[in-house]
């Protein structure tokens, strides 16, 4: 079956305009990622990652860091965290999200979101119990 010129005019068309929609679209969904402040904070200190290398342990509204963690020692980790460069006020409220990312040397960088920006972060290695400020 032979297509007019006009026929495949208009699926080409279509077909470019289908490819302009889903960039535009991709574009607009990374846009709207929860991790995204995370991943440029990290990529900005040289880490490499993308958002799917974090790991989601939970989303916990109208909470604290340390009502998340309820009954774990947390100066280690604030102490670290603020050598790091980040806040780390453990008991501000807000919206808390805890993101785990699996280095290839097997430290653990543990991120605690407030409402989307990176209230909290350290390095732990997986056979130490010391934390570690992000370099």
């Amino acid at each position: 079956m032979e297509l007019s010129k006009n026929t495949k005019l208009i699926v080409l068309l279509v077909a470019a305009l289908l490819i302009v929609c889903a960039v535009l679209l991709n574009g607009a969904v990374a846009e709207q990622s929860p991790y995204r402040a995370a991943v440029e904070e990290l990529t900005a200190r040289g880490y490499t990652l993308s958002e799917d290398d974090l790991f989601d342990v939970g989303r916990f509204e109208d909470s604290t860091i340390a009502e998340v963690l309820a009954g774990q020692e947390l100066s280690q980790a604030v102490e670290a965290g603020i050598a790091g460069g980040f806040p780390s006020d453990v008991n501000a409220r807000g919206s808390i999200n805890m993101l785990l990312l699996t280095m290839e040397n097997q430290d653990i960088i543990t991120i605690f979101l407030r409402d989307g920006k990176i209230e909290l972060c350290f390095v732990q290695r997986l056979d130490d119990s010391a934390v570690r400020p992000l370099s």
